[in-house]
């Protein structure tokens, strides 16, 4: 269970990411290192939270 919770918060970060920026105008004056760098952390977040979400479903198949 508690791979799930983690997994849920790195997607809340990597929602908060992706729409920060979409929706925030001040990313548009950023340097491009920094919005290269919340597309980064956002895919990270993205694909820890997926890999998490999948093992605790393969471990609770296993317990089963």
């Amino acid at each position: 269970m508690s791979h799930r919770i983690v997994a849920v918060l790195l997607l809340v970060v990597a929602f908060a990411a992706f729409v920060a920026q979409w929706m925030f105008p001040f990313l548009d004056d950023a340097p491009w290192m920094l919005r290269t760098g919340v597309t980064v952390v956002g895919v990270v977040c993205l694909l820890a939270a997926v890999s998490l979400w999948m093992r605790g479903i393969a471990n609770r198949g296993r317990s089963s």
